[in-house]
């Protein structure tokens, strides 16, 4: 079993922070490559985070209204 991370992506070129909105996910939740995780928002828009692989949340290491820069890790999901 390896820890995948979650990062903050870059959803434009401008952008140096997302604002966490909403955790559509909680950790020990199971998720499948591609469903939504999390809301971000941006200067520009709020748009979901798909998961970046199959397995379970292991970890969510920020908070709602975090703002979190580009790159950072915001979770983990334990793949099998």
């Amino acid at each position: 079993m390896a820890l995948e991370p979650v990062y903050m992506p870059k959803f434009g070129m401008t952008m140096e922070v997302g604002l966490i909105v909403e955790w559509l996910v909680a950790e020990g939740d199971s998720v499948a490559e591609g469903d939504a995780i999390v809301l971000i928002e941006t200067e520009k828009v709020s748009t979901e985070l798909e998961a970046p692989a199959a397995g379970v949340v292991m970890e969510i290491g920020c908070e709602v209204d975090d703002e979190i820069p580009v790159g950072e890790i915001i979770a983990y999901i334990e793949t099998s």
